[in-house]
C-alpha cells in the first residue's frame, strides 16, 4: 500500500524537476499553474512521471481537475490498485 506520504514524496520530486523549485518549497496547497508556474506541457510531464512512478492509467480528462498537490495526491490514491 502506497501512502499519501510516498504519493506527496513523489510529486514533489516530479515538480521539482520540471520546475527546479526546491521540494521544501512545495506543500499541499500549491497550485500548479500560479504557485508552481507549470503550463499544459509541464502538467502532461508530471503526469507522465506519476503514471510510470505508480503504475497508474489517469483519463486524460482528469488532468484538467488537477489544480493543487493535494488534487494529485487524492487522484493518485483514486487510481492506485488495492
Amino acid at each position: 500500500m502506497v501512502t499519501p506520504e510516498e504519493i506527496r514524496a513523489g510529486i514533489r520530486k516530479s515538480v521539482t524537476r520540471i520546475t527546479g523549485i526546491a521540494s521544501d518549497e512545495i506543500n499541499d496547497a500549491s497550485t500548479y499553474r500560479d504557485d508552481l508556474g507549470l503550463d499544459s506541457l509541464s502538467m502532461l510531464e508530471l503526469t507522465v512521471d506519476l503514471e510510470y512512478a505508480f503504475k497508474i492509467k489517469v483519463p486524460e480528462e482528469r488532468l484538467q481537475t488537477l489544480k493543487t498537490v493535494n488534487d494529485t495526491i487524492l487522484l493518485v490514491q483514486e487510481y492506485l490498485p488495492v
